[in-house]
């Protein structure tokens, strides 16, 4: 019973990693009349196998803020500057902004709880292997628990952040009730410094194998809408007493 849980929660990391809208979002859709902003957009391209599906989309940063457009309905503006993240609901019309520290907490208190003996505990494993991606060095990062392994290609590029990768980490909701099997892993993911240029995740399902890889295709410069920054007008503030402020935008998104 225990395994056939714990290949379910693996094979459930690996979905979660798919899991990206087939059809381009609405924050892409926005209109370009208006305002814009020079930002650096980040190209990814994921292919999951064996169903020969393959998805793209985007991340855009602008200075210190950043967005993935893949979101919406409920999106995260990220802010490496302030430490901070805005989560965003378009369906409540709601916002709230959370300070980096109060994140790590929230996230390193759910991977703490108690985990039974004899379920797995996830690996990492740095074997020093490098390699040129999209003209930054990156280095292996390697996952491992049971089947389920995952390679992560770490390069710090100067059209991304530095933190912006683990910022990304801490705010996603872990994956219960088993996330004390990913508790060191966290904890190294949530201070990487570098974005993942090559993301590949592999684990058994039946006689197949659920692999899915995703790749950095291309950063470029662009124009995009201001907007997409901004947090919608009207939009009711649900922030906690001792976030931080939010730092000003150039015009809110009506």
């Amino acid at each position: 019973m225990a395994e056939g849980r714990v290949r379910g929660f693996l094979l459930l990391i690996a979905i979660c990693i798919a899991c990206k809208p087939a059809t381009e979002p609405a924050a892409n859709k926005t209109s370009a009349a208006g305002p814009t902003v020079r930002a650096n957009v980040i190209s990814i391209r994921t292919v999951e196998q064996p169903e020969q599906r393959t998805l793209t989309h985007t991340i855009v940063v602008a200075g210190d803020r950043a967005r993935d457009t893949s979101e919406h309905d409920v999106w995260r503006l990220f802010d490496t500057k302030a430490n901070t993240v805005t989560f965003v609901d378009d369906i409540a019309r709601t916002y709230r902004i959370e300070s980096l520290q109060a994140l790590l907490t929230q996230r390193r208190a759910a991977t703490s709880q108690p985990l039974p003996p004899h379920y797995p505990r996830a690996k990492l494993v740095r074997p020093g292997t490098k390699k040129p991606l999209q003209g930054a060095t990156a280095e292996l990062m390697v996952i491992e628990t049971g089947a389920y392994k995952r390679e992560l290609w770490l390069g710090e590029h100067p059209a991304i952040p530095r933190g912006l990768f683990a910022m990304m980490h801490a705010s996603e909701p872990p994956t219960l009730p088993l996330a004390p099997m990913m508790r060191h892993v966290d904890e190294v993911l949530m201070t990487a410094r570098g974005f993942p240029l090559a993301d590949r995740s592999e684990v058994p399902n039946g006689k197949a194998r659920l692999v899915v890889d995703r790749s950095v295709t291309g950063i470029a410069p662009k124009d995009v809408p201001e907007a997409l920054f901004a947090i919608p007008r009207g939009y009711r503030d649900l922030s906690p007493a001792t976030a931080a402020p939010a730092r000003p935008t150039s015009k809110d998104r009506t």
